[in-house]
């Protein structure tokens, strides 16, 4: 092995190490309760709070659907609009 692959393989050993110790310290303050867990619980109201914005916007989606259904019926009769402001009339 040339020296250019040692440094190349001991950077990228040395990367996968610390991504590791990362990792396994984060699980172990959250088991522990302690700093690490304040990050997970704000996540989870982010998620939360994305969870609700999204039934709003099913229920808008269902709105807009049936409108769309009701203006294809409208056209579907062939009615044109002149027509519909005269029998409003």
């Amino acid at each position: 092995m040339t020296f250019t692959s040692i440094v190349a393989v001991t950077t990228i050993a040395f990367g996968i190490m610390r991504s590791i110790n990362k990792h396994l310290d984060r699980k172990w303050r959250t088991q522990q309760g302690g700093p690490g867990h304040e990050p997970i619980l704000a996540e989870l109201e982010e998620m939360r709070t994305r969870l609700d914005g999204s039934d709003e916007l099913r229920d808008r989606v269902v709105e807009l659907e049936e409108r769309v259904d009701f203006a294809e019926r409208i056209l579907a009769e062939g009615n044109r609009p002149d027509e519909l402001r005269a029998s409003s009339s």
